[in-house]
């Protein structure tokens, strides 16, 4: 497999602090944009071109280091607006190349391509080192029996609650209508704070707690309540010190884009036309036809043009999403789900202008508050430093992962007629990565909400067929990827699980049921994570990435890390992995942080003499 590559591969630019002397930036204040080449080119200049109040400004870099391989060119930037977008333009003998965060090319591209760079954007400053666990309540663990949804307790259309033994599978929703519940609660979590502290979480995000009358909670009927039949408000209190005992973080899912019909802010307007809620939602024909969620009658959708429900949800002191920042709860932040619904209704489009008044709430009561939406295609557009910190990041991580690793991509997971179930390339799952990635500002990056899997998807084990090997690939690739990793409960014992409500089973809890390997391979790389400068705040570059074969550069001033995954069988001819592209000199040596195993660079390669089944490599380098 010897590697061709073009001279662009040497050209590299990302936002991480080895290629901007400040990724965070005041108004006012002057950085040094770098840009790194390596190889033998035929560049003769380079150009920076930056966009202030909109006219495209040309500053000629100057090279400042040049060493036997590799070219530093440097320019300084003036940060004069929010958002500071700029590229580059490399002067060459058969013509301009023009390098933007969506790659390289002889062919211009639209500005929104531009690497960004925002100025005064408050990030929270404990969300590098995040390793989230993400848990539903009632499946997780059943801490308190006696607060346990009985047999029959309510009713919702002919269909009753039934309660479930521990460990028995979830009823389809033709059988269970989500009216089954196996108990649970919140005081189950807090018992298994140990569990997760040396899992290595240190962050957790919990599907709705709130007062509601199905298993998933998002059709809630009290914003101000935890559902007595997770403990109540008492047990979040309680998970609260027990989150601090360890230093772990808290966010919760709450539904800005609809609520639950049992609401009673829902229940009056439905009664009167002259309720002061009315406006609260939006009647086609009142009382019984409203706009909802996807049609579905049980979540009335939020109106967004009142500005009471505005107050009432995220404005006043006393709404929603104040309230559980405050002390006794103090929660770290918010998940918002179907954030890209969200302040949307045919003609009325609302979703940025909502999305920057629940910033401007949220910031202005906890800056340090994590603000993430849920998009399940593009949720770019909201993520320019203006609303959400992150998205869980599926087109831009989970989608084409999985796609790479199973052929699988959403479709399949819903048996759809526009399933897709061939194995994407590397090369075009790296393009998928880099496109997602390279339009938000590098800052939004670094925090963008990654898993392999949620309570909306098919379990990655499931998704992978079993197959451990590239199970454990999953991993390292979630692991060593820019941004914020997030487990699914279960996912780190090797749990696997259908769509919903199959992938939300109950938490197994007997060790010897575990895959331990799995368990202890998670538990290192969490452990990596928190720990490596390279992955809390090193850039990204993909160095090689074509057919099963996917190699990228993790990088900070203090260390470099290539990881390496090769999905297809056993090769027992190995592969040539040009390195040269990363600035990787002749003579370094790469060890492995996972098997121990070295690598020495020469003639700008490394050398793999056998590639087995699913390989994962995180090697770490040293120079010469």
């Amino acid at each position: 497999m010897p590697p061709s590559l073009h001279w662009t591969a040497g050209v590299h630019h990302d936002g991480s602090a080895l290629f901007v002397s400040n990724p965070t930036p005041a108004l006012g204040e002057t950085v040094t944009i770098s840009l790194r080449v390596v190889g033998k080119t035929p560049i003769r200049g380079v150009f920076l071109r930056s966009c202030p109040d909109g006219e495209p400004w040309m500053i000629e870099m100057q090279p400042s280091l040049i060493q036997e391989n590799t070219v530093w060119y440097k320019a300084d930037l003036a940060v004069t607006m929010p958002v500071n977008p700029y590229r580059f333009k490399l002067i060459t003998p058969e013509g301009a190349y023009y390098f933007t965060a969506l790659g390289i090319s002889r062919a211009d591209a639209p500005d929104s391509g531009d690497f960004k760079l925002l100025a005064d954007y408050p990030a929270p400053s404990w969300i590098k080192g995040a390793v989230f666990y993400e848990i539903f309540p009632d499946r997780f663990h059943n801490g308190d029996p006696s607060n346990d949804v009985r047999d029959g307790e309510w009713e919702v259309r002919g269909a009753k609650t039934k309660h479930r033994p521990w460990g028995e599978m979830p009823l389809h929703y033709r059988e269970g209508r989500t009216l089954d519940f196996y108990g649970g609660d919140l005081q189950g979590i807090t018992r298994k704070i140990d569990y997760l502290h040396d899992l290595g979480v240190n962050a957790l995000y919990l599907t709705p707690i709130f007062s509601a009358r199905t298993n998933h909670r998002y059709d809630i009927m009290d914003f101000f309540e935890v559902d007595p039949h997770l403990g109540g408000s008492e047990a979040l209190i309680e998970l609260r010190a027990g989150l601090d005992r360890v230093n772990m973080k808290l966010i919760l899912d709450v539904t800005l884009n609809h609520t639950g019909w049992f609401h009673p802010w829902f229940q009056a307007a439905q009664a009167s036309k002259d309720s002061s809620y009315y406006e609260f939602f939006t009647f086609n024909n009142h009382p019984n036809d409203y706009v909802s969620w996807l049609g579905h009658a049980s979540l009335p959708k939020w109106n967004y043009r009142s500005q009471k429900l505005r107050d009432q949800l995220y404005r006043a002191e006393d709404s929603v999403l104040r309230y559980w920042l405050r002390s006794p709860f103090r929660i770290d932040g918010w998940r918002l789900d179907v954030a890209n619904m969200q302040g949307k209704q045919g003609a009325v489009q609302l979703g940025h202008e909502i999305g920057r008044e629940i910033r401007a709430a949220i910031k202005g009561h906890s800056p340090e508050a994590y603000l993430l939406g849920e998009h399940f295609h593009d949720g770019t557009p909201h993520l320019q430093g203006d609303e959400l910190d992150a998205s869980m990041n599926y087109q831009g991580f989970t989608f084409p992962v999985r796609r790479f690793l199973a052929g699988k991509d959403l479709g399949a997971d819903w048996n759809a007629n526009w399933a897709d179930t061939h194995p994407l390339p590397a090369e075009f799952a790296a393009k998928q990565i880099s496109r997602f990635m390279g339009a938000v500002p590098w800052v939004i990056a670094q925090q963008q909400f990654n898993l392999l899997g949620s309570h909306d998807t098919t379990r990655i084990m499931t998704v992978l067929d079993g197959d451990r090997a590239l199970t454990r690939l999953a991993v390292v690739l979630l692991m060593t990827f820019p941004g914020v990793p997030c487990i699914y409960y279960g996912d780190e014992i090797g749990m696997t699980g259908g769509n919903d409500p199959f992938n939300r089973a109950c938490m197994i809890w007997e060790p010897e049921k575990w895959d331990r390997d799995l368990y202890d391979l998670h538990r290192k790389l969490a452990a990596l994570r928190k720990s490596a400068p390279a992955l809390r705040e090193g850039g990204f570059q993909v160095l090689y990435a074509e057919g099963s074969l996917l190699v990228y550069q993790r990088q900070s001033r203090e260390q470099q890390l290539v990881v390496i995954g090769w999905r297809g069988g056993h090769n027992p001819l190995g592969a040539r992995i040009p390195l040269w592209p990363g600035d990787i000199a002749d003579g370094s040596v790469l060890h492995d942080l996972i098997s121990g195993d070295s690598f020495t660079v020469k003639d700008g390669v490394i050398n793999l003499l056998e590639l087995s089944h699913g390989m994962g490599l995180i090697l770490e380098v040293t120079h010469p």
